[in-house]
């Protein structure tokens, strides 16, 4: 396997925080944070219950953001109701689904998925907390040790450690970033997190619902607390301030990881994200088609809960045998589609339409392409076996709004829609409406003002339509055009 040489790229401007993830010299991962813009993920709350939906299975509760948060009934720990959690496994999932919560009950609840749209946050009361090397799960009892650590000495050493800092009622899992580390810091990590935790609850106990009571750290702290490792190439800050808020930051909280050579303030005049090729990348993020560097081609189509990839061989026509050359498509657009993925931070049902191939040897050869250039993404995933149609299916979680919404707004000329109205069409809107206000409009002066791109459509290729129509229904029509109009925009004015 080839080792990955993880770079952070992290620039300040103006209040806006942006950060690139480069894994072998090539964009994998991109954060953006806005001063006035919210990310409520991993924030706890004392929230209120306002109301209980029972065909839903959950609750809506009031956290003090634009609408309310819902809360399904399955993700509140029984302690809350004064079940001793070391007997959880004794209670059966249905009952669990209809615990008795009230309207007006005050509870703990986590902002899990981040408010989209018309839909609130999504919430839970299974608290975790993310340290370095641990996470500590307050109100649920567990251990685990995460599974990107093989080797199993290693788990085995960790899975003791775990058990000896474990409190009763408490959970905790130990993360990658734990493997071959000494206990001694993996012990101070867990401290850490119970103080906060501890102040958490002291702060339940006198604040009013609805009241935040925890939020992560601003996000280029959380990127570094959560990616930066002795194995990290290295880190580029382009902000003194932001630099040794940095430096201060990994030397305070994770002094074993310190390395000033490897935390480096950017200084040259070319703009950092530019030096690294990020700006770049972005562009083609934005775009439908993704070239292959074979001469084939991707396409990538995004709705809100659906996302479709299709497979294409292009120019690259040049092999003889075509099993092999779609084979070799193949297997190039899987990794490509792998870090696109990562990349505009895809989720939901994701269906890939790879080129049909003859041999089931190399179907699964691509198949496990796709899966081992996803193993580094850190958002959970689960992928359904080829089709016989030779689609690949996968989820992948949803915490935040993907890269094209993050970065795009809607064109308020189609609304989302993607196009427009063909511009004969409009025209024939046009020659419609002066046609069934004919006898009204008889012998009048009419302006009609249209877009740029419409107006040219009309004096090029509708003109002599126009003209005749003009003449048929005997009115004095004059054509101007205004830039402020959308594409497929018109106004009537009569008696100008």
């Amino acid at each position: 396997m080839i080792k990955i040489k993880t770079t952070i790229v992290i620039t300040h401007k103006f209040n806006d925080t942006r950060i690139g993830i480069l894994e072998n010299g090539r964009l994998v991962e991109f954060y953006v944070e806005r001063e006035g813009i919210e990310n409520n993920v991993g924030k706890i709350f004392k929230g209120r219950v306002e109301n209980i939906v029972k065909g839903l299975r959950g609750a809506f509760v009031n956290i003090g953001l634009r609408k309310n948060g819902f809360l399904p009934l399955a993700e509140i720990p029984e302690e809350i109701f004064g079940i001793d959690l070391e007997e959880e496994e004794k209670v059966k999932k249905g009952d669990k689904e209809e615990l008795p919560i009230n309207v007006g009950d005050q509870i703990f609840c986590q902002v899990v998925k981040e408010q989209m749209g018309d839909k609130g946050a999504r919430l839970t009361s299974f608290i975790h907390l993310a340290g370095k090397y641990v996470v500590l799960f307050p109100t649920i009892s567990r251990i685990g040790v995460s599974q990107r650590i093989t080797n199993k000495r290693e788990r085995a050493r960790l899975k003791e450690i775990a058990k000896k800092l474990k409190k009763p009622n408490r959970g905790l899992i130990i993360r990658t970033a734990a493997e071959n580390m000494p206990e001694e810091v993996i012990v101070r990590d867990y401290h850490y997190l119970e103080g906060i935790w501890e102040e958490i609850e002291r702060e339940f106990q006198r604040a009013k619902a609805p009241r935040l009571l925890y939020k992560e750290p601003k996000l280029a702290l959380k990127i570094i607390r959560d990616l930066y490792t002795l194995d990290t190439e290295a880190i580029y800050v382009d902000d003194r301030n932001l630099y040794y808020e940095i430096c201060n930051y990994i030397k305070n909280y994770t002094p074993e990881l310190f390395t000033k050579e490897k935390i480096i303030l950017y200084e040259d005049k070319e703009p950092i994200f530019k030096k690294f090729k990020i700006e770049e990348e972005l562009n083609k993020a934005l775009e439908r088609e993704i070239p292959l560097k074979s001469g084939g081609f991707i396409t990538i189509d995004q709705t809100e809960a659906l996302v479709t990839i299709d497979v294409n061989t292009g120019s690259f026509a040049s092999e003889e045998d075509p099993e092999t050359l779609i084979f070799q498509t193949n297997l190039e657009a899987a990794a490509e589609i792998a870090r696109q993925i990562r990349l505009r931070d895809l989720s939901g049902l994701i269906i890939i339409d790879f080129i049909d191939m003859r041999e089931p040897k190399n179907r699964e050869r691509v198949y496990q392409e796709l899966k081992l250039c996803l193993a580094n993404d850190r958002a959970k995933a689960d992928f359904g076996k080829p089709s016989r149609f030779g689609l690949v299916e996968m989820t992948r979680e949803k915490i935040r709004p993907s890269l094209f919404f993050t970065l795009c707004e809607e064109c308020p000329a189609c609304k989302g829609r993607g196009r427009i109205l063909d511009r004969y069409e409009t025209c024939l809107k046009i020659e419609n409406e002066l046609t069934n206000k004919a006898e009204r409009l008889k012998g009048k002066k009419i302006l009609l003002v249209v877009s740029p791109y419409l107006y040219e459509y009309l004096i090029n290729e509708y003109n002599e339509k126009l003209t005749q129509l003009i003449k048929k229904i005997n009115i004095h029509l004059e054509l101007k055009m205004n830039p402020k109009l959308k594409y497929d925009e018109y106004k009537f004015l009569e008696e100008i």
